[in-house]
């Protein structure tokens, strides 16, 4: 866990630093470790991530690191994102990554498979490659949406069989299947489900863009650097909540071309080792849930369904600071 200067007494900073080769730099949250040479070895920190520049996002109580967060946190962790050319689906399929799957009556993205790889040290200084190959199914958050507006809102639809269904309720509103013949009905004129059209056709319009921002914090989300991080404990007023998360980082020297040959490796299933050390590996294949969905929207995204747009870039801690690391490939 990273240490917080400010419950460090000036004697025993100055001990720290001098016994331990210890920078404090900045707002006294960030440590680094520099070995004999004077080069940096790693970094401690611990970036204050907040609500209100979209770092965290409160779901159903549960506060969540969004991708912008997880960005923050890697400026310290050091983990190199890579995008491989192509993924391979569940079928045995290699396709073009990101991979949208189109509906064939309205020309428009209903699905969008994505492939994200992680390479950096763990806190214990261990390489670790995360891989994660995410499904982001439109329909389906379109479909749970309608059912949060008809299980809250009287008129919006119902729970039922497809047979049940009257010549007027097919004339005025969809049936979502959900298993078999058993589904969700909903009236195109509540002004609820008007609502869920409308974020509908903003999923499918920022598709890509959302697959490949969720899928970048799965990746992370999976590497032992900040898999801690996941959910957090933020404290404060609504929308203006902060959560302080603890990261280790470590410098490494691979150039471009040495990290896509790991990634490359690791695409074929081979075994990596570096330095006679074993490269641990860690895979996962997910669906995108509705906190991811909701967590990780784009800003032109709040823009286009009239919610007001997060539009500040800043991030806490490490800042100001030349790192090797979190590079995006």
């Amino acid at each position: 866990m990273a240490i917080d200067p400010k419950e460090i007494n000036p004697e025993r900073r100055l001990e720290l630093i001098e016994k331990q080769n210890i920078t404090v730099l900045g707002d006294d949250q960030v440590f680094i470790r520099r070995t004999p040479q004077g080069l940096i070895k790693s970094v401690k920190g611990a970036p204050t991530l907040k609500e209100a520049h979209g770092e965290i996002a409160v779901i159903e109580g549960k506060a969540m690191t969004t991708a912008k967060g997880f960005n923050s946190l890697n400026q310290i962790a050091g983990l190199s994102i890579i995008t491989p050319e192509k993924l391979q689906l569940p079928n045995g399929e290699i396709v073009v990554n990101p991979y949208p799957i189109i509906d064939p009556e309205s020309h428009t993205i209903t699905k969008v498979w994505c492939k994200k790889i992680a390479i950096g040290y763990s806190p214990i200084g261990n390489l670790v490659i995360t891989s994660a190959t995410l499904l982001y199914d439109i329909r389906m958050y379109f479909i749970q949406d309608v059912m949060k507006k008809v299980q809250y809102n009287a008129g919006a639809g119902r729970v039922c069989l497809e047979q049940s269904l009257t010549d007027q309720e097919k004339a005025t509103g969809v049936f979502l299947k959900i298993d078999g013949f058993l589904g969700v009905w909903a009236d195109f004129n509540h002004k609820e489900i008007l609502k869920a059209m409308n974020t509908f056709i903003n999923k499918k319009q920022f598709a890509e863009r959302n697959a490949q921002s969720i899928c970048e914090r799965l990746v992370m989300a999976k590497h032992p650097a900040l898999s801690h991080a996941a959910f957090v404990d933020a404290q404060g007023n609504e929308k203006n909540r902060m959560a302080r998360i603890p990261v280790v980082g470590f410098l490494h020297d691979f150039n471009k071309e040495q990290l896509m040959d790991i990634a490359g490796q690791a695409e074929r299933g081979e075994e990596i080792v570096i330095g006679n050390e074993k490269v641990v590996r860690i895979d996962v294949t997910a669906e995108a849930t509705r906190e991811d969905v909701e967590a990780d929207r784009d800003d032109e995204e709040f823009v286009s369904s009239g919610d007001p747009a997060d539009s500040d870039p800043s991030i806490s801690g490490f800042q100001g600071m030349m790192f090797e690391g979190g590079e995006r490939f």
